[in-house]
């Protein structure tokens, strides 16, 4: 199989956009009820509006969220 640095690069970006989130969300979640509180939701909420935008475009597309690495983080997770 020949290498595809298109697939290999939205793998890459899927699998770097779910950690960020993850770690964005520990962040926000540590920051309730601080003054940083506001930031780190907005933050969260900028990961959030990225991901269902790629998986939203994903399904218009017909490409399965597992060939971008986006099936293992649901909308939910990130709230």
């Amino acid at each position: 199989m020949e290498f595809n640095e298109y697939e290999a690069l939205s793998v890459t970006l899927g699998e770097a956009l779910q950690e960020l989130a993850k770690e964005a969300k520990v962040k926000r979640n540590a920051a309730l009820g601080t003054e940083n509180e506001s930031f780190q939701e907005g933050y969260l909420s900028a990961f959030h509006r990225v991901i269902t935008l790629i998986q939203q475009q994903a399904d218009i597309y017909d490409v399965p969220l597992e060939k971008l690495s986006m099936d293992k983080i649901k909308e939910t997770d990130l709230i």
